[in-house]
């Protein structure tokens, strides 16, 4: 495992991110096999883990404290989590949600922890009740031991933000990919980051699991040859562009199953990662990518609160792969595969609780129309 630091401590490079954790049939977290897969993390020299206070409806953190904190030394783990701060309404909130999170976890402190989802709507919120002075007030009672936060923001208030907070905040969070780099801001949230020297530690490398599979013909076909010169595979290159990054420390990946954290911890644990001319070829595909790909959606279901129930990242997924396939499969019918999906895109009743949730700001209701009528065309001319 290579490994990097923040502030004297020592970080693995890969980070093992809690939100997308194994299921059970129930759809609720599968103890075992999350037990295992932290057993295999951290025998595998993992030593850093990322939970939320919203993860899994909540259930995250607790998890944690069944699989670390009551199975492991406090010294073998860092453990990161987040402060909810929409659900914050004044600085007593802020300091009793950490309380409860730390209970939450069985720690007595954080290792890193973040303001989460630092965004256009939730700023004012964090001024108005003085969250970057909890922050900071937690660090001086050693109840967290590094400060940081994580942004779903535009360039202009990452760099506000920076400007008021830049002395206590030690690093930031990003979402950062191959393809987000040009195609929405993420290139210009990283050169902020470098002007202010902050350690960034990366979000959504693979894009909620899109650049593991690449739906655009056009640029597997540009990446497969590097995936044969080099033996990797999708995910390993979407790992390896975010880690060349120099500002990089570690990048959080949300393994849902052993075999990926295998994947993952095989590619950290090369002496180095990919050449500058990898990574000129894997922009050449993002290009490519970025005109196949239709609806950015990252999966992270923050959307989920739809009234009517639709599985809105179900939804534009099917629509990307089937986008992926040229929107004809030869093996079967992509219009029928779509039905299975229920409720579907046409039961939204356009209240607009998705969009004020989405990071990525989509126009959730206007694609999910899109998404219906392709559909509906599909079916009419029998794909």
């Amino acid at each position: 495992m290579r490994y990097s630091e923040i502030n004297g401590t020592k970080i693995s490079s890969l980070g093992f991110g809690m939100m997308r954790l194994p299921l059970d049939t129930q759809g609720e977290i599968d103890f075992q096999q999350g037990f295992e897969m932290v057993d295999f993390a951290i025998k595998n020299g993992i030593n850093y883990f990322d939970t939320a206070y919203m993860y899994h409806h909540g259930k995250s953190e607790p998890f944690v404290k069944k699989a670390l904190s009551e199975r492991y030394d406090r010294t073998e783990f860092l453990l990161t989590s987040k402060l909810p701060t929409w659900l914050c309404h004044s600085k007593a909130e802020a300091e009793e949600k950490l309380k409860e999170q730390l209970e939450r976890c069985g720690v007595d402190y954080f290792d890193f922890y973040l303001l989460h989802s630092v965004d256009e709507e939730t700023w004012d919120n964090i001024e108005k009740n003085n969250m970057g002075e909890v922050m900071a007030e937690a660090k001086k009672k050693g109840l967290v031991k590094h400060i940081g936060a994580s942004f779903h923001c535009g360039p202009v208030l990452l760099r506000k933000v920076l400007e008021t907070y830049g002395d206590i905040l030690e690093f930031i969070q990003l979402q950062i990919n191959y393809l987000d780099w040009d195609f929405i801001n993420a290139k210009e949230l990283y050169q902020i980051a470098e002007e202010f020297n902050k350690p960034v530690i990366i979000m959504e490398p693979l894009r909620g699991g899109m650049l593991s599979k690449v739906p655009g013909a056009n640029a597997r076909k540009v990446l497969n040859k590097l995936i044969e010169a080099k033996n990797l595979s999708y995910t390993d290159l979407a790992l390896g562009w975010v880690d060349s990054l120099p500002q990089v420390v570690i990048t959080l990946s949300g393994m849902s199953n052993l075999e990926q954290m295998k994947e993952n911890i095989t590619f950290f644990s090369k002496p180095e990662g990919l050449s500058k001319e990898d990574v000129n070829i894997i922009n050449e595909a993002a290009a490519s990518l970025s005109n196949e790909l239709f609806i950015p959606c990252t999966k992270c279901n923050y959307c989920q609160d739809c009234p009517k129930g639709i599985h809105i990242p179900e939804v534009f997924e099917q629509y990307n792969e089937a986008a992926a396939k040229d929107f004809h499969y030869i093996w079967g019918s992509l219009s029928q595969n779509y039905k299975k999906l229920t409720p579907s895109a046409k039961e939204c009743i356009a209240c607009g609780l998705c969009e004020k949730s989405c990071p990525q700001h989509l126009k959730i209701i206007d694609l999910l129309k899109e998404v219906e009528n392709k559909f509906d065309y599909l079916e009419t001319i029998g794909e």
